[in-house]
């Protein structure tokens, strides 16, 4: 008898380490999974391009995108979605893009850094507020960061911003763009929007929504702008192409990867897409290049295009890439207007003046490099001279020495 209990004692006993050590396995492996996903999400944050961290942010790789924002209603998204967890991309909206090609999110939130620091400050002023001297510290710091954040949006008021998130926290996303319309709303009721419409920047009828990275040509609409930034404002070294809608949707994606990019649906249906001139390169990797792209120059063609005399424009006829990247080198600073062709050539217009303005730049080159071959034989041998002088003295002396 007392076998048999000692056997089902133990037979307890070993019931009740098993359950212990599956309960434990299972809490580490919890553990484990929710440290991973930090880490993971910490590295697509800091290290990983924007829009590959934001496809892996979610159940689904595809992407919304904002209308335009101002700089304000940006940062306020961005401090929200920093809040709730969820990472959002930042796109500020003109031709040269922001500072590098897709900057990292860590990077980019940095644009809300006032408006996080506030909301921290902000919460620990209400931890602390039967605390004297912290709920003080906390108060000072909070009113700190909010008067920089109004300073700051004082100081660029023009200023255009895209938000782009994972489609999985559209209704977060949605609900937000939400807000900012009522926002918006409030302040052109009381006139406190500035008077930028008039330049176009920005439309007080405009909604502020969300719409689809991967859209369907049907969505498309004429006369709306579905880039980064607004094809007008594309005025020097930048690209043109004329495509077809479901080619414009085909590669909407892989623009957004490109430091701007300005996509407008033409009367006719087309969509005219324009890019800066630094991204040509990487453009016609999934450009559809059975269609021309026409490139400009500094004045955007202007200084072409006012030419009277038709006779005044040369053109050059370039047989590769290899010959229009010399081209421009020599043409670097002026205006012109470049057809890259779809076997591969490029026929390139300049104006007769700046060709002869740069031969004599040339010349007065060629002059300057010769004056200053001429200089330095000159000091060459002066230096030699320098070097044999006190050995004549020496010798002059040892003959009155004599």
């Amino acid at each position: 008898m007392t076998d048999g209990n000692a056997k089902s004692d133990l037979e307890h006993a070993s019931e009740r380490a098993v359950r212990a050590s599956t309960k434990s396995t299972g809490i580490l492996a919890r553990l484990m999974a929710k440290a991973t996903s930090k880490a993971r999400k910490y590295y697509q944050k800091h290290f990983s391009s924007s829009l590959r961290a934001l496809k892996k942010d979610g159940a689904t790789k595809e992407l919304a995108v904002s209308s335009p924002l101002t700089r304000a209603e940006a940062k306020e998204l961005i401090t929200n979605a920093r809040e709730n967890g969820i990472l959002v991309g930042v796109k500020k909206m003109q031709p040269d893009g922001d500072e590098g090609k897709n900057q990292s999110l860590h990077k980019q939130e940095k644009l809300a850094k006032n408006e996080i620091k506030f909301e921290k400050w902000n919460e620990r002023r209400k931890v602390f507020k039967n605390v004297p001297f912290l709920g003080w510290l906390s108060q000072k710091r909070a009113d700190k960061y909010r008067e920089r954040s109004k300073e700051d949006n004082l100081k660029y008021p023009d200023e255009r911003y895209i938000i782009l998130c994972n489609k999985s926290h559209l209704a977060f996303f949605n609900e937000q763009l939400e807000i900012l319309e009522k926002k918006r709303t409030q302040r052109t009721i009381s006139e406190d929007l500035d008077e930028i419409n008039d330049n176009g920047l920005i439309d007080k009828d405009s909604k502020i929504v969300s719409r689809d990275i991967n859209i369907s040509p049907e969505q498309l609409e004429i006369g709306t702008d579905y880039g980064s930034c607004f094809v007008r404002d594309y005025t020097k070294n930048f690209c043109h192409q004329k495509i077809s809608k479901s080619e414009y949707c085909e590669i909407r994606e892989q623009l957004f990867e490109l430091k701007s990019h300005g996509a407008k649906v033409m009367p006719n249906g087309e969509v005219i897409v324009a890019i800066n001139s630094d991204d040509l390169e990487e453009y016609k990797k999934f450009a559809p290049l059975d269609k021309p792209i026409k490139e400009y120059g500094a004045s955007g063609a202007k200084e072409i295009e006012a030419e009277s005399n038709r006779n005044n424009i040369i053109s050059v006829k370039l047989n590769n890439d290899n010959d229009f990247s010399a081209f421009k080198n020599t043409y670097k600073g002026k205006d012109f207007v470049a057809i890259h062709n779809s076997d591969g050539t490029i026929n390139a217009y300049v104006r007769e003046k700046d060709t002869k303005e740069m031969a004599e730049e040339v010349k007065k080159k060629s002059s300057t490099a010769d004056l200053l071959r001429e200089a330095n034989e000159f000091a060459e041998e002066k230096e030699n001279t320098l070097d044999i002088a006190p050995s004549i003295e020496l010798e002059e002396e040892q003959l009155i020495d004599r």
